[in-house]
């Protein structure tokens, strides 16, 4: 009987052994096949509870065994499902082929005010909803590289607010090599909250926001509709939202992409730009002040009749300064009740009281890092990570740098709220 046990625990270690032996790592691109461009925020499904999310350069990086199958999503295009043993360096994801264009049935303003509609009634019910996300913003700024990661919690109906840092670490990558970063302050937290429909965000209450108001649709933006068809033979309308050269006074505006789902009309995803916002950069006793464009990139996913954020990435990119955030859900981390910082003007301040927890981090590699991010991810040259769980740094004594997305030049809309009055139309418009 003992000989029969012992055989039996050396055939399970033989087993779990070749089964580690047997992963293979899956790394690979994805791109447009049509344009060859990178495709950013693409979802990878293996399993429950594994997968990925491509990085900003469309790359990913997984550890499967050589049977597991992947499956390859992202709203707009052809699902792709390929064996981890037989996945090319290089996926193409082919664009959903366009069944009718703007021939439809509803023009896309009309299109515009269904989709407003629907979020609107969702919002009474689902506005307290909140979930959990990883957070990784990356700054390069001349040849040097800052990047803060961090677990947050937000209210993530329609769009994200309220952010609440649970646990982060920053570091910053030069010409020195790895160090603590040096980077200030800087409130691009508040990029997070821009969506097609913003609720609870002061910060973008004075920008023309599509779904906020579409009357400002009808009069600043002209519109583009394609009806699209997916595997399943559900139809998803594309909308394109562009400013018409009607001039105006100087207000930073969001035009983009939607796509809607035609069953519901319900918000599957959304790209656009947010235009005419400054950004000020202080540095070395100087600062900047850069007129810039905020790219944006909203993944969202119904949950209990719901439109919820899933995962996002934001993009600034202007002369020498790159900025870029990724947020993802990971509302199945388990955290011991934490309070979080709740950051005003400083996302960085809140970032340093929060502490580092490294247990947590293993999840963070569903986005992969960049090049770039890996060197400032927090590792000397021998790959040792600090243990900064019990550090706290004084941002009056790391005055080097500010990263502030401002708008002092910005013209308040009137109304801020409700349908634009008649007799407001003139004072919209440039003199």
């Amino acid at each position: 009987m003992k000989k029969n046990l012992l055989f039996l625990l050396a055939c399970l270690v033989l087993t779990g052994t070749l089964n580690a032996q047997s992963q293979i790592q899956v790394t690979g691109r994805v791109v447009d096949d049509a344009t060859g461009e990178e495709l950013p925020s693409v979802s990878i499904y293996v399993r429950e509870g594994q997968g990925a999310i491509t990085n900003f350069d469309g790359d990913f990086s997984l550890l499967l065994a050589p049977d597991d199958m992947l499956r390859f999503s992202y709203i707009g295009y052809e699902k792709i499902y390929v064996q981890a043993a037989k996945c090319p360096q290089v996926v193409r994801m082919k664009p959903l082929t366009v069944t009718m264009n703007e021939v439809t049935v509803r023009s896309g303003i009309s299109l515009i005010d269904l989709v407003a509609e629907r979020l609107n009634k969702e919002w009474g019910s689902s506005s307290k909803k909140s979930g959990t996300y990883f957070y990784r913003l990356s700054s390069v700024y001349s040849r040097r590289l800052d990047l803060a990661e961090a677990f947050v919690k937000a209210k993530s109906a329609i769009n994200l607010r309220n952010l609440h840092f649970l646990r982060g670490l920053r570091g910053q990558f030069s010409d020195r090599g790895f160090d603590i970063s040096q980077m200030d302050s800087t409130n691009q937290h508040f990029l997070t909250e821009l969506a097609p429909m913003t609720h609870e965000s002061k910060f973008w209450e004075d920008c023309i926001i599509p779904l906020n108001d579409t009357s400002y649709v009808r009069l600043f933006y002209d519109s583009q509709v394609e009806e699209l068809t997916d595997e399943d033979g559900d139809i998803i309308y594309r909308i394109h939202l562009t400013r018409n050269d009607k001039p105006m006074l100087h207000i930073p505006y969001l035009e983009g992409t939607f796509y809607v789902a035609q069953k519901k009309m319900r918000l599957l995803r959304f790209e656009g730009d947010m235009r005419d916002l400054q950004i000020k950069v202080v540095g070395g006793g100087r600062s900047y002040m850069l007129p810039i464009d905020v790219h944006v990139n909203i993944i969202y996913r119904i949950k209990r009749r719901s439109t919820l954020v899933d995962h996002m990435a934001v993009r600034i990119q202007k002369d020498f300064l790159t900025t870029r955030s990724m947020l993802f859900n990971v509302d199945d981390v388990k955290f011991r009740r934490l309070r979080g910082k709740m950051p005003f003007t400083n996302m960085l301040h809140s970032i340093d009281e929060a502490g580092y927890d490294s247990t947590l981090w293993e999840v963070s590699n569903i986005v992969m890092r960049t090049n770039e991010e890996e060197k400032a991810a927090f590792n000397d040259s021998t790959g040792f990570m600090p243990d900064m769980s019990n550090r706290k740094l004084d941002p009056v004594l790391l005055n080097v740098r500010n990263v502030l997305i401002d708008k002092s030049m910005v013209v308040p809309l009137r109304p801020s709220k409700g349908s634009i009055r008649k007799e407001d139309e003139d004072e919209l418009f440039m003199p």
